[in-house]
């Protein structure tokens, strides 16, 4: 064992000074991505409040139908009317950026109107590049027509009541941190599972390939050291690599969520979902429990990684065979995100979902206990059988000198 941590020591010297395996293990998830996220957030938010303060271009066709929507526009602030001939010089003003939206009211629509006839009118808009003006003007649609239903009743002396005969009255008996870890609790285990993956990937094709392209695989191999003091050097490298990479991703999502939550708070007086989310996450027990499904994980992406890196040739060949594996991985992390797939005694049988939906289920505070060791066991199996798999390619001698 202490030839092992020896090999170890020196892999690890080797992996820090690799500029590139440090800048895809820790600089991405723990710098880059969190100012993704927190750019992202506050592009959306810059982007609401300008089209918010934004005045709508209206463009409307003039005939005889239009008087009483010209008079509800009249009543709104940031609404600029814009006469037009007909639809087709509309949807041109449309195209070109001149107007947000064109109505087109039949001849008629008036008369229908006051005959109680519903009648109906058009208006045309485009969705790129424009969505956040979409959304004032499907607002601002869904305003006039409610002023047409109050006015209506009110002319026929009926109270809006009658449209809503009853009132519910819904008690949500989930908290803040379970509905809002049910929507973006599937999005966070996807970053975990990827950057352990990514983690693992280049320091296991450095190890492995990379030192037999180089030449210095043989030199080891000829020391003092056992085959199996070797690869226990390699893989324990290999694998805090991953556990450190996943390990920074957390943290810089935590650092993101924080910056944005708080934020939010400033501009928004409060919000207790994300900061109940944040507080679950940073509680101790849900730390060690996303620890418990991460570090058989890890050893099993370490396991395969390392087993493939010792088959290839050269470097290059280890990533061509390595980066297909990201799309294995993808497929499942992403099933996890799915409405309605949750961790259960058939769910905790599939590798990488049952990590995704595990996650899921801490970060939400709803995980159960049975579903929940029985994924520890699963994973725990799938790193043993990669650990026998990559081992025995190890002491392979034809994958050791190939190339």
């Amino acid at each position: 064992m202490q030839k092992s941590l020896i090999i170890f020591k020196k892999e690890l010297k080797d992996i820090i000074r690799d500029r590139r395996t440090i800048t895809v293990m820790l600089v991405l998830p723990l710098v880059v991505y969190p100012l993704i996220f927190i750019g992202m957030s506050k592009y959306v938010t810059s982007q609401t409040e300008k089209a918010a303060e934004k005045t709508l271009r209206m463009g409307i066709v003039e005939n005889d139908g239009a008087s009483h929507f010209k008079t509800f526009l009249s009543t709104l602030p940031k609404i600029r009317v814009i006469s037009i001939t007909d639809t087709i010089s509309g949807k041109m003003l449309i195209e070109q950026d001149n107007l947000d939206a064109a109505y087109f009211f039949p001849a008629d629509y008036d008369s229908s109107l006051a005959k109680l006839q519903s009648p109906a009118f058009q208006y045309f808009y485009t969705s790129t590049n424009n969505e956040f003006e979409v959304g004032l003007i499907e607002a601002f649609n869904r305003q006039y027509t409610d002023m047409l239903m109050k006015k209506t009743l009110a002319d026929m002396q009926l109270s809006e009541n009658i449209l809503t005969p009853v009132k519910m009255q819904p008690r949500n008996l989930a908290s803040q941190r379970e509905q809002l870890g049910s929507i973006i609790g599937g999005l966070l285990p996807y970053f975990f599972i990827i950057f352990c993956m990514v983690g693992c990937m280049y320091p296991a094709i450095d190890l492995a390939a990379g030192e037999k392209e180089r030449g210095s695989l043989e030199t080891l191999l000829v020391s003092s050291a056992s085959r199996a003091e070797i690869y226990v050097g390699k893989l324990l490298t290999v694998a805090l690599s991953g556990l450190l990479s996943a390990l920074a991703g957390i943290i810089g999502i935590l650092i993101s969520a924080k910056i944005i939550g708080g934020n939010a708070a400033m501009s928004s007086g409060g919000i207790g979902g994300l900061t109940d989310l944040l507080n679950g996450l940073l509680d101790p027990s849900s730390i060690l429990l996303l620890l418990i499904l991460l570090l058989p994980l890890n050893i099993f992406f370490a396991a395969i990684t390392l087993m493939l890196s010792i088959y290839a040739k050269s470097f290059k060949e280890a990533q061509s065979m390595i980066t297909p594996l990201m799309i294995l991985i993808v497929f499942p992390a992403i099933a996890g995100m799915l409405p309605g797939v949750k961790l259960d005694f058939i769910t905790a049988l599939v590798p990488i979902l049952n990590v995704s939906l595990g996650s899921k289920a801490i970060i939400a505070g709803t995980v159960e206990t049975g579903p929940f060791l029985l994924t520890c066991v699963v994973l725990v199996v799938y790193a043993a059988i990669a650990l026998f798999m990559s081992v025995k390619f190890f002491n392979d001698e034809k994958n050791v000198v190939r190339g």
